[in-house]
């Protein structure tokens, strides 16, 4: 697999490092398109054009039953990202954000979106259920976990760092515009702005 190239952010609080965030940057064929745009497409940190950056395609258990995959999403427009339902300092800004820009569309335009865990001990049915009321998700968001080594692979994929401290999950926090042909279009990081990631759906709908 050709090597990937976003920067993810990582936070780091509870150990002070850099901040709290961690930038992971890797190289390319397919390089972000150049920011001195004066109107980008897309209002991502970093951005492709259709077809030129496929999306890595994985498939995780749901930890409310079954499974799902980034290929059965196909179709359909769809976020990507990774948290912990457990989490209280960055995840539920990022899960708020989400929420945010799903009401901001109509219903027939909402992205389906995909929370990869990283915390495949610590996300169960009851905490992912109660995450997603706590930062207002609407339906079509599905949770998925496995065993450590099927995450962490789907981790490298996207560029993720995650890193289990004494009291805390130390994680990347990237999310990811993919479109309904299964390339990724836009990543982001945090502080995320609901009302851009919901034009940028809409600009990829059409």
């Amino acid at each position: 697999m050709p090597s990937r190239a976003l920067v993810a952010l990582g936070v780091a609080l509870a150990l002070g490092i850099a901040a709290g965030v961690v930038a992971h940057v890797v190289f390319s064929s397919a390089p972000a398109r150049s920011t001195a745009l004066p109107l980008p497409e897309l209002h991502g940190q970093a951005s492709w054009a259709a077809g030129e950056r496929p999306a890595p395609r994985f498939r995780l258990r749901d930890v409310l039953g079954g499974s799902d995959s980034l290929a059965e999403q196909r179709g359909r427009v769809t976020l990507v990202t990774f948290l912990d339902s457990r989490c209280r300092s960055l995840c539920p800004l990022v899960g708020r954000a989400i929420g945010d820009a799903q009401r901001a569309l109509p219903p027939s335009v909402r992205p389906a979106v995909l929370v990869v865990s990283v915390d495949p001990q610590g996300d169960t049915p009851a905490s992912v259920r109660a995450a997603a009321r706590r930062w207002r998700l609407e339906p079509g968001w599905h949770w998925l976990t496995g065993t450590r080594r099927q995450l962490a692979s789907v981790w490298r994929a996207y560029g993720i760092e995650v890193r289990a401290t004494t009291n805390d999950i130390v994680h990347g926090a990237a999310l990811y515009l993919v479109d309904r042909r299964g390339d990724e279009r836009a990543g982001y990081l945090a502080p995320l702005l609901p009302n851009f990631i919901a034009l940028d759906i809409r600009r990829v709908e059409s």
